[in-house]
């Protein structure tokens, strides 16, 4: 079995409870938090966040520049579309959620 060595424990820019953790020489970041399953979605066999939610938790944690990379990517690869976007954006878990006003400001019309 792996050793794991906590290297830090901190809340996010979301103000959630986040581990930096080292495990067989590779650094990960594993956030503690409720996540609907519509914003979980399976990669190559590994559970992750939607595109779209892993830019929302981004959104405060990246200087300017990188969200609008990370988002104009997504809407480029078709991810996930504006209206999908606004949609999640107006659910009532992102009310007041950091990254979710930061994304409002940047997202088009």
């Amino acid at each position: 079995m792996s050793e794991r060595v906590i290297k830090d424990v901190y809340f996010d820019g979301n103000g959630c409870l986040t581990e930096r953790v080292e495990m067989d020489g590779q650094e990960i970041i594993i956030h503690y938090e409720d996540i609907p399953e519509t914003d979980k979605t399976v990669v190559g066999g590994i559970p992750v966040t939607t595109a779209l939610r892993t830019v929302i938790d981004m959104a405060p944690e990246v200087d300017r520049a990188t969200l609008e990379r990370m988002l104009h990517g997504a809407l480029a690869r078709k991810q996930f579309t504006v209206e999908e976007a606004w949609a999640r954006l107006a659910e009532r878990d992102m009310a007041t959620r950091p990254g979710a006003e930061i994304l409002r400001r940047m997202l088009p019309r």
